[in-house]
């Protein structure tokens, strides 16, 4: 007997961002202490290392409050490393974790965060470093900056994703930057997503850039297919972004529910196959700022691979992500930090 089709939570759509930053400095590698400013324009050298030669990494964390009580900010911990293996690959210093996560942690602190420029019940944070030296040359900057910025989420509910098989442009070759969470690693994409939009496409299907047919990632998201009895995924490489919702799936598949989890080689012929063959029931995508989405159809050409309507796994999955960042599961992996918000009166 079938499971009913669980309604698809709202996704998050951003309209500006929260009225405070946080914001350090580095010089010589000694950081200033964290401190919060009103959000707005940075005094910054149009020369950069930051803007002219694209020397910036990122990071995308969630949090949850309902507004009683204590936040709950998601594996910041995870967050921290993954900034730290994307500066190290630019060459730049990091910022102390307790710095780091004292900058969030103010940020999420201020119930104005939360409220402005409209009140929302989840937090998207986005802490960003870059390079201020400005100079004629790609060299590593000496002086960085360190800013956390937050953003209210509205929520509306939204439909499963059509994805567009990019055959033509890449994402990221081997020993390029596809692991690291740089604003480079996000420029290729503009284009392509133009054209994916044209075709009537929600996003873009990354394939790797030798052969163009085997499945990388999605655009920001992971990628997850129910194949028989399998949760099958990309295996993480150096084209492949390691996502941090895309753990917790995995996890929560194999030590919640017993699912076998795969990490390795997917292609289109054999997605488009063990469609036809009736194999391949469901397939998702997983990221911090979209978290958990259906996919019911990919777009390769001319040719058209629809997936099931129903999606169980992906419904289950789901709940259980959102139950436990919303405390209405147990945290049995100490995914949450919880932080206390200060109201205004």
């Amino acid at each position: 007997m079938s499971q009913p089709v669980a309604e698809e939570p709202p996704r998050p759509i951003f309209e500006d961002w929260s009225p405070q930053m946080g914001i350090a400095d580095c010089v010589g590698g000694d950081w200033t202490p964290a401190r919060r400013t009103a959000c707005g324009k940075l005094p910054i050298h149009p020369g950069a290392m930051g803007i002219q030669f694209g020397q910036s990494v990122f990071e995308g964390c969630r949090a949850f409050w309902n507004g009683t009580d204590p936040a709950r900010l998601f594996r910041i911990d995870e967050h921290y490393r993954r900034l730290v293996a994307s500066c190290d690959r630019l060459r730049m210093p990091v910022p102390p974790e307790e710095l780091f996560v004292e900058a969030v942690v103010n940020q999420l602190q201020d119930s104005t965060s939360w409220s402005s420029p409209f009140s929302s019940e989840t937090l998207y944070i986005r802490p960003i470093v870059f390079g201020q030296d400005d100079h004629v040359m790609p060299i590593p900057s000496t002086r960085t900056t360190f800013v956390v910025l937050t953003a209210p989420l509205r929520l509306f509910p939204g439909k499963p994703l059509v994805l567009f098989a990019e055959r033509e442009y890449s994402r990221a070759a081997k020993g390029g930057l596809g692991h690291a969470k740089t604003s480079a690693n996000y420029a290729h994409q503009y284009l392509p997503t133009w054209r994916a939009k044209e075709a009537g496409c929600d996003a873009v299907l990354w394939l790797d850039a030798e052969t163009h047919e085997r499945i990388e990632e999605a655009s920001t998201m992971n990628i997850f297919m129910v194949i028989g009895e399998e949760l099958v995924t990309p295996p993480l490489q150096d084209t492949v972004l390691s996502g941090i919702t895309r753990r917790s799936v995995i996890t929560l598949a194999r030590e919640r529910h017993g699912l076998s989890v795969v990490e390795r080689i997917i292609t289109l012929t054999e997605v488009a196959e063990a469609v036809e063959a009736g194999a391949l029931t469901e397939a998702f995508t997983a990221s911090t700022a979209l978290q958990i989405r259906p996919i019911s159809r990919i777009v390769d050409g001319e040719r058209k691979i629809d997936f099931p309507e129903e999606t169980p796994w992906t419904n289950r999955l789901r709940r259980d992500l959102n139950a436990i960042q919303r405390g209405e599961a147990d945290d049995e992996w100490g995914w949450i930090s919880e932080v206390p918000v200060t109201t205004s009166p």
